[in-house]
């Protein structure tokens, strides 16, 4: 796994304990990190986004909400089905994000999220 991966699953990680702690102060910082990899990797080599791709089934739901988030219009099957299979948990507030996210990309509204394949 590459230095860029661990580093987004590492920020991925410790945003979601931000939110499940209510420290928004904290998590905004890693909001600005997280987005800056998330660049990073798309940017980065075959091997690298394959590694990323990988993550719609890691162990974290915050890994796979933001990385099945920024896939919606890349892996769009897999991407709705990670969702989906968060949203249905009912556990805890990453069910709600899944399920708002995924409502926001069937009514259209997620139109900064882009195919990576295109760029």
């Amino acid at each position: 796994m590459t230095d860029l991966i661990q580093e987004y699953i590492r920020l991925a990680g410790e945003y979601g304990e931000c939110i499940l702690n209510g420290d928004s102060k904290k998590g905004n910082k890693i909001h600005k990190s997280l987005m800056k990899s998330i660049d990073q990797i798309k940017k980065g080599n075959s091997e690298t986004r394959e590694a990323f791709y990988q993550l719609l089934n890691y162990n974290n739901d915050s890994v796979k909400i933001w990385t099945s988030t920024a896939l919606l219009a890349t892996l769009e099957q897999e991407a709705v089905l990670t969702l989906e299979t968060i949203a249905q948990n009912n556990k805890d507030i990453f069910s709600i994000t899944a399920s708002t996210t995924l409502d926001c990309w069937n009514k259209g509204m997620l139109t900064n999220i882009l195919d990576w394949r295109q760029s």
